[in-house]
Protein backbone atom coordinates (compact mmCIF):
# COMPACT_ATOMS: atom_id res chain seq x y z
CA UNK A 1 0.00 0.00 0.00
CA UNK A 2 1.35 3.32 -0.77
CA UNK A 3 1.77 6.54 1.42
CA UNK A 4 -1.41 8.33 -0.67
CA UNK A 5 -3.33 5.02 -0.22
CA UNK A 6 -2.87 4.91 3.60
CA UNK A 7 -3.77 8.12 4.12
CA UNK A 8 -7.07 8.10 1.85
CA UNK A 9 -8.04 5.09 4.32
CA UNK A 10 -7.14 6.69 7.54
CA UNK A 11 -9.06 9.53 5.87
CA UNK A 12 -12.14 7.55 5.78
CA UNK A 13 -11.72 6.10 9.19
CA UNK A 14 -11.38 9.61 10.63
CA UNK A 15 -14.64 10.69 8.93
CA UNK A 16 -16.63 7.67 10.55
CA UNK A 17 -14.52 8.31 14.03
CA UNK A 18 -14.38 12.02 14.97
CA UNK A 19 -17.92 13.77 14.73
CA UNK A 20 -17.37 14.73 18.40
CA UNK A 21 -13.89 16.56 17.85
CA UNK A 22 -15.84 18.76 14.55
CA UNK A 23 -18.96 19.48 16.95
CA UNK A 24 -16.44 21.14 19.75
CA UNK A 25 -14.50 23.07 16.92
CA UNK A 26 -18.07 24.06 15.39
CA UNK A 27 -18.56 25.55 18.68
CA UNK A 28 -15.34 27.61 18.89
CA UNK A 29 -15.08 28.22 15.37
CA UNK A 30 -17.99 30.50 13.16
CA UNK A 31 -15.82 29.10 10.28
CA UNK A 32 -16.21 25.42 10.96
CA UNK A 33 -20.13 25.97 12.23
CA UNK A 34 -21.67 24.81 8.68
CA UNK A 35 -19.91 21.82 8.88
CA UNK A 36 -21.50 18.18 8.93
CA UNK A 37 -18.30 16.05 8.81
CA UNK A 38 -14.41 16.20 8.58
CA UNK A 39 -15.11 15.80 4.49
CA UNK A 40 -17.03 19.21 4.84
CA UNK A 41 -14.37 21.18 6.24
CA UNK A 42 -12.10 20.07 3.21
CA UNK A 43 -14.74 21.38 0.97
CA UNK A 44 -15.38 24.56 2.92
CA UNK A 45 -11.04 24.94 2.64
CA UNK A 46 -11.47 24.90 -0.84
CA UNK A 47 -14.30 28.14 -1.14
CA UNK A 48 -12.70 29.87 1.52
CA UNK A 49 -9.45 28.56 3.31
CA UNK A 50 -7.84 31.23 5.36
CA UNK A 51 -10.99 31.22 8.17
CA UNK A 52 -10.97 27.11 8.33
CA UNK A 53 -7.30 26.64 8.02
CA UNK A 54 -7.17 29.30 10.99
CA UNK A 55 -9.30 27.99 12.68
CA UNK A 56 -8.30 24.09 12.87
CA UNK A 57 -4.16 26.07 13.77
CA UNK A 58 -5.92 27.51 16.51
CA UNK A 59 -6.29 23.80 17.24
CA UNK A 60 -3.31 22.69 16.24
CA UNK A 61 -1.35 25.32 18.92
CA UNK A 62 -3.50 23.43 21.30
CA UNK A 63 -2.32 20.36 20.83
CA UNK A 64 -4.91 19.20 18.16
CA UNK A 65 -3.08 16.52 16.39
CA UNK A 66 -6.78 15.68 14.73
CA UNK A 67 -6.81 19.17 13.51
CA UNK A 68 -3.40 18.74 11.90
CA UNK A 69 -4.38 16.29 9.93
CA UNK A 70 -7.67 17.50 8.51
CA UNK A 71 -4.94 20.47 7.40
CA UNK A 72 -3.14 18.24 5.98
CA UNK A 73 -5.78 16.40 3.95
CA UNK A 74 -6.41 19.96 2.54
CA UNK A 75 -3.55 19.82 0.95
CA UNK A 76 -2.32 16.23 0.24
CA UNK A 77 -3.57 16.71 -3.61
CA UNK A 78 -0.85 19.73 -3.78
CA UNK A 79 1.79 17.48 -2.38
CA UNK A 80 1.19 14.94 -4.76
CA UNK A 81 1.79 16.78 -7.78
CA UNK A 82 4.47 18.83 -6.62
CA UNK A 83 6.29 15.05 -5.61
CA UNK A 84 5.49 13.78 -8.87
CA UNK A 85 7.74 16.39 -10.61
CA UNK A 86 10.53 15.75 -8.29
CA UNK A 87 12.49 12.75 -8.79
CA UNK A 88 14.79 13.55 -6.38
CA UNK A 89 12.15 13.66 -2.79
CA UNK A 90 9.26 11.05 -2.80
CA UNK A 91 5.52 11.78 -1.67
CA UNK A 92 6.72 11.03 2.25
CA UNK A 93 9.51 13.40 2.12
CA UNK A 94 6.91 15.91 1.09
CA UNK A 95 4.38 14.81 3.92
CA UNK A 96 6.60 14.62 6.33
CA UNK A 97 7.81 18.10 5.76
CA UNK A 98 4.14 19.37 5.47
CA UNK A 99 3.11 17.58 8.50
CA UNK A 100 6.20 19.40 10.32
CA UNK A 101 5.44 23.15 9.14
CA UNK A 102 1.59 22.14 9.97
CA UNK A 103 2.58 21.76 13.83
CA UNK A 104 4.97 24.93 13.79
CA UNK A 105 2.94 27.38 11.57
CA UNK A 106 3.16 30.84 13.49
CA UNK A 107 -0.24 31.83 12.62
CA UNK A 108 -0.04 35.00 15.05
CA UNK A 109 2.47 36.30 12.57
CA UNK A 110 1.21 35.14 9.19
CA UNK A 111 -2.73 35.04 9.14
CA UNK A 112 -3.23 35.24 5.71
CA UNK A 113 -2.70 33.16 2.39
CA UNK A 114 -2.41 30.05 5.03
CA UNK A 115 -2.69 27.40 2.18
CA UNK A 116 0.12 29.23 0.19
CA UNK A 117 2.51 29.84 2.98
CA UNK A 118 2.20 26.24 3.91
CA UNK A 119 3.16 25.27 0.17
CA UNK A 120 5.83 27.34 0.45
CA UNK A 121 6.93 26.58 4.21
CA UNK A 122 7.38 22.59 3.05
CA UNK A 123 9.01 23.29 -0.75
CA UNK A 124 11.47 25.34 1.14
CA UNK A 125 12.23 22.63 4.01
CA UNK A 126 12.77 19.84 1.11
CA UNK A 127 15.16 22.86 -0.65
CA UNK A 128 16.62 22.81 2.74
CA UNK A 129 17.45 19.58 3.20
CA UNK A 130 18.78 19.26 -0.42
CA UNK A 131 21.24 22.33 -0.45
CA UNK A 132 23.23 20.19 -3.58
CA UNK A 133 19.97 20.49 -6.00
CA UNK A 134 21.16 22.14 -9.00
CA UNK A 135 19.51 23.87 -12.13
CA UNK A 136 17.76 21.19 -14.41
CA UNK A 137 18.14 18.42 -11.25
CA UNK A 138 13.97 19.15 -11.41
CA UNK A 139 11.94 17.17 -14.25
CA UNK A 140 9.25 19.61 -14.97
CA UNK A 141 6.11 19.79 -16.94
CA UNK A 142 6.11 22.92 -19.83
CA UNK A 143 3.67 25.70 -20.21
CA UNK A 144 3.55 28.23 -22.42
CA UNK A 145 1.88 30.44 -19.32
CA UNK A 146 3.48 33.74 -18.62
CA UNK A 147 4.57 35.38 -15.94
CA UNK A 148 1.04 37.36 -15.65
CA UNK A 149 -1.12 33.66 -15.90
CA UNK A 150 1.39 32.87 -12.82
CA UNK A 151 0.61 35.48 -10.62
CA UNK A 152 -3.62 34.93 -11.56
CA UNK A 153 -4.19 33.67 -7.54
CA UNK A 154 -6.82 30.75 -7.54
CA UNK A 155 -8.82 28.36 -4.48
CA UNK A 156 -7.44 25.40 -3.60
CA UNK A 157 -9.40 23.75 -6.24
CA UNK A 158 -8.13 25.83 -8.96
CA UNK A 159 -11.40 28.26 -9.20
CA UNK A 160 -10.47 31.72 -9.49
CA UNK A 161 -10.48 33.98 -6.47
CA UNK A 162 -13.25 36.39 -6.35
CA UNK A 163 -10.85 39.13 -4.32
CA UNK A 164 -7.49 39.50 -5.08
CA UNK A 165 -4.67 39.84 -2.98
CA UNK A 166 -2.20 42.48 -3.43
CA UNK A 167 0.14 41.75 -6.38
CA UNK A 168 3.56 42.25 -4.48
CA UNK A 169 2.21 39.55 -2.36
CA UNK A 170 1.84 37.18 -5.60
CA UNK A 171 4.72 38.38 -7.43
CA UNK A 172 6.79 37.63 -4.16
CA UNK A 173 5.00 34.18 -3.99
CA UNK A 174 6.20 33.16 -7.22
CA UNK A 175 9.69 34.43 -7.38
CA UNK A 176 10.57 32.55 -4.39
CA UNK A 177 9.49 29.67 -5.73
CA UNK A 178 11.36 30.26 -8.45
CA UNK A 179 14.49 30.85 -7.00
CA UNK A 180 14.14 27.83 -4.84
CA UNK A 181 13.27 25.69 -7.77
CA UNK A 182 16.64 27.12 -9.30
CA UNK A 183 14.58 28.43 -11.88
CA UNK A 184 15.79 31.85 -10.98
CA UNK A 185 18.63 33.49 -9.14
CA UNK A 186 18.38 36.17 -6.78
CA UNK A 187 19.20 38.80 -9.10
CA UNK A 188 16.37 37.98 -12.20
CA UNK A 189 14.17 38.02 -8.72
CA UNK A 190 14.88 41.35 -8.15
CA UNK A 191 14.55 42.70 -11.22
CA UNK A 192 11.15 41.11 -11.54
CA UNK A 193 9.98 42.26 -8.68
CA UNK A 194 10.40 45.37 -9.37
CA UNK A 195 8.74 45.19 -12.69
CA UNK A 196 5.69 43.36 -11.94
CA UNK A 197 5.10 44.39 -8.13
CA UNK A 198 6.71 47.96 -7.68
CA UNK A 199 5.73 49.24 -11.36
CA UNK A 200 9.26 50.12 -12.35
CA UNK A 201 9.18 51.28 -16.39
CA UNK A 202 11.98 49.46 -18.29
CA UNK A 203 14.39 52.77 -17.71
CA UNK A 204 13.44 53.24 -13.83
CA UNK A 205 14.65 49.94 -13.70
CA UNK A 206 17.76 50.05 -15.89
CA UNK A 207 18.76 53.07 -14.23
CA UNK A 208 18.05 51.04 -10.67
CA UNK A 209 20.22 48.09 -11.72
CA UNK A 210 23.01 50.29 -13.40
CA UNK A 211 22.36 48.72 -17.20
CA UNK A 212 20.51 49.18 -20.50
CA UNK A 213 16.99 49.30 -20.69
CA UNK A 214 17.32 46.96 -23.69
CA UNK A 215 18.98 44.60 -21.12
CA UNK A 216 16.76 44.81 -18.79
CA UNK A 217 14.37 43.39 -21.61
CA UNK A 218 16.06 40.81 -22.48
CA UNK A 219 17.12 39.54 -18.94
CA UNK A 220 13.27 39.59 -18.02
CA UNK A 221 12.40 37.94 -21.06
CA UNK A 222 14.58 35.20 -20.41
CA UNK A 223 13.65 34.92 -17.25
CA UNK A 224 9.87 34.80 -17.75
CA UNK A 225 9.95 32.74 -20.15
CA UNK A 226 12.27 30.18 -17.98
CA UNK A 227 9.29 30.61 -14.80
CA UNK A 228 6.71 29.83 -17.65
CA UNK A 229 7.94 26.24 -18.57
CA UNK A 230 8.18 25.67 -14.67
CA UNK A 231 4.46 27.28 -14.33
CA UNK A 232 2.62 23.68 -12.90
CA UNK A 233 5.23 23.52 -10.09
CA UNK A 234 5.20 27.18 -9.48
CA UNK A 235 1.26 27.28 -9.14
CA UNK A 236 1.37 24.50 -6.88
CA UNK A 237 4.35 26.10 -4.53
CA UNK A 238 3.16 30.07 -4.57
CA UNK A 239 -1.19 29.11 -5.09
Amino acid sequence: MTLVEALDREWRELIRDHRTALARWADRHGALAPCQSLDDIVSVAKQNSDPVLAALLTEVSLGDQLAARVVLQTLIGRMVRMALRDPRSSIEDYVAALWCVINSYPLGRRPVRIAANLSMDTLRAISDERRWLRRGDVTLSPSSEALEELLEPVNLDGSRLHSLPPVDVEVGQVLEAGMLLSVIDHSDALLLHSIYADGFSGDRAARRFHTSEGTVRIRCSKAVRRLAAHAVELADAAA
